[in-house]
C-alpha cells in the first residue's frame, strides 16, 4: 500500500538501511553490461568552416546519432526523422571545430581544409533530452545506455595459408583490422571486447571451428570473459570482394547472417553493424507497444543507505522506465512501482543486463503482491 507521503518514506528508507540486517548470501553475479557513453556526440571530417560545410556536418551527425541512439542503421528511412534531419541544427547542443590527423590504418579518407593544413574535424554535442523526444514521440525506439558487452571472435582468412583471429596482440601485427572493429563498435555505441588470443584462447577451438560456423567451442571459450553476448565469424576474399559469415549468441538464441564488401575492413564493421541491429531489435524499446500498466519491481539484499541510493539512480535512468515510485522499504527489501515506457518484458530484459542484480523466479511471499505476474524480484549482489 502506498505510504501518503514520499518524503516520510524516504526517512523510513533511511533508517531502515541503517539498522537492517547485512546482505543476503551473494550469488555469482551474471556478465556485466556497461553503460555506454558518447551517444549523443559525434566527430566527424569537415572540408571548410562555411556554413553549407557545417549544415551538411549537422545533418550527417544527427543521422550517425539516431543510429547509435536507436540501434536502427535504416532510421533515417523514417519519415519523422527524415524531416529532423532536414532541421538538424535544432537538436545541436554545442560544437567546435578541430584540426587533427586521421588515424592511422582507418581507411577514412578525410578531407583536407583549403590552407593545405591537416585535415578539420567537427565536434558536434546534440540534446539527449531532444533526441529522445523525437523517437518516442513517433514511436520509433529508443536503446537504453545499458548495453550487453560482446566478445568479438573474427578470424581473418587472407588466402594461401595466411589466417588468423584477431585478439588483443592484433593491434600492433594487425592495426588496420582491430581499428575497423573499434571504430565500428564506437559508431553505433556497442561495448565490444577482442580475446586475449593466448595458449588458453587457441587451446579452446581451432580456426576451422571458426569458419565452421560451430558455436559450442566459442561458447567455451567466451566463458572467461564478461561479456553478454558472443559474435564471431570469419571475413574471406571471394570474387574481387570481401565475404563475411557471421552468428551472434545472445540469450540463448543464436542468429546467422553474411556480408559482403569492398575491403576487409568495411566487412568488419558490418559484423559490428549486424550485431548492434539485432541486440537493439531484442533490447530497445518504443511507446507504440506502451501498457499503460504499472508493475512492482521487488529487490531485497539492500543493507546500507549507498545499496539505495544505487538502485533509484538506476531505475530512475533505465530507458525502458517512464516513471519509478518508491512503494516499501522494509527487512532488507524495496519494493518500487514501475511504468514502463513500452512492454512490461523491456523493463526485465534491460534490468537483466545489470551485473549486480539478480532475477529471483520465485515469489518469496505471495502475500507481498496482490498481482504477483507483474512483480519483478531481483537479489541485490554488489
Amino acid at each position: 500500500m502506498l505510504n501518503s507521503s514520499r518524503v516520510e518514506l524516504r526517512v523510513v528508507v533511511f533508517v531502515f538501511v541503517l539498522l537492517c540486517a547485512a546482505a543476503m548470501a551473494a550469488w555469482a553475479p551474471p556478465a556485466a553490461a556497461v553503460e555506454a557513453t558518447g551517444l549523443y556526440r559525434v566527430t566527424l571530417p569537415v572540408a571548410a568552416r562555411s556554413q553549407a560545410a557545417l549544415t551538411a556536418a549537422f545533418r550527417q551527425a544527427l543521422n550517425q546519432v539516431l543510429i547509435k541512439v536507436s540501434g536502427d542503421s535504416k532510421i533515417a528511412a523514417q519519415a519523422p526523422v527524415a524531416h529532423a534531419l532536414q532541421n538538424a541544427s535544432t537538436y545541436v547542443q554545442q560544437y567546435a571545430y578541430q584540426q587533427q590527423a586521421a588515424a592511422s590504418g582507418s581507411g577514412i579518407a578525410s578531407p583536407k581544409a583549403a590552407s593545405g593544413e591537416a585535415p578539420l574535424q567537427l565536434q558536434v554535442r546534440f540534446d539527449p533530452q531532444a533526441i529522445d523526444r523525437l523517437l518516442l514521440t513517433n514511436n520509433l525506439p529508443l536503446w537504453g545506455r545499458e548495453r550487453p558487452v560482446v566478445i568479438v571472435w573474427a578470424g581473418i582468412n587472407q588466402g594461401g595459408g595466411k589466417r588468423f583471429v584477431l585478439g588483443t596482440e592484433s593491434d600492433v601485427s594487425h592495426p588496420n583490422a582491430t581499428h575497423a572493429v573499434e571504430q565500428a563498435a564506437q559508431r553505433r555505441g556497442l561495448p565490444v571486447i577482442l580475446p586475449l588470443m593466448d595458449l588458453q584462447d587457441r587451446g579452446a577451438f581451432s580456426f576451422s571451428d571458426l569458419s565452421g560456423g560451430f558455436v559450442e567451442p566459442l561458447l567455451k571459450a567466451s566463458a572467461r570473459y564478461a561479456a553478454n553476448a558472443e559474435l564471431a565469424g570469419v571475413v574471406q576474399p571471394a570474387g574481387g570482394q570481401w565475404i563475411g559469415r557471421w552468428w551472434l549468441a545472445f540469450r540463448g538464441k543464436t542468429v546467422h547472417w553474411t556480408s559482403s564488401g569492398s575491403t576487409q575492413a568495411r566487412v568488419l564493421a558490418s559484423a559490428i553493424d549486424g550485431a548492434a541491429d539485432r541486440l537493439a531489435a531484442r533490447l530497445a524499446v518504443s511507446a507504440v507497444a506502451a501498457t499503460g500498466r504499472a508493475l512492482s519491481v521487488q529487490i531485497g539484499g539492500v543493507s546500507t543507505v549507498s545499496d539505495y541510493a544505487r538502485i533509484e539512480h538506476l531505475l530512475d535512468k533505465l530507458t525502458p522506465i517512464k516513471s519509478v515510485q518508491l512503494v516499501s522499504a522494509a527487512a532488507g527489501q524495496l519494493v518500487f512501482q514501475v511504468v514502463p515506457r513500452g512492454q512490461l518484458s523491456d523493463v526485465r530484459r534491460n534490468l537483466d543486463l545489470v551485473d549486480w542484480l539478480k532475477p529471483r523466479q520465485s515469489v518469496p511471499d505471495a502475500s507481498q503482491s496482490a498481482a504477483a505476474g507483474q512483480t519483478l524480484y531481483f537479489t541485490y549482489t554488489p
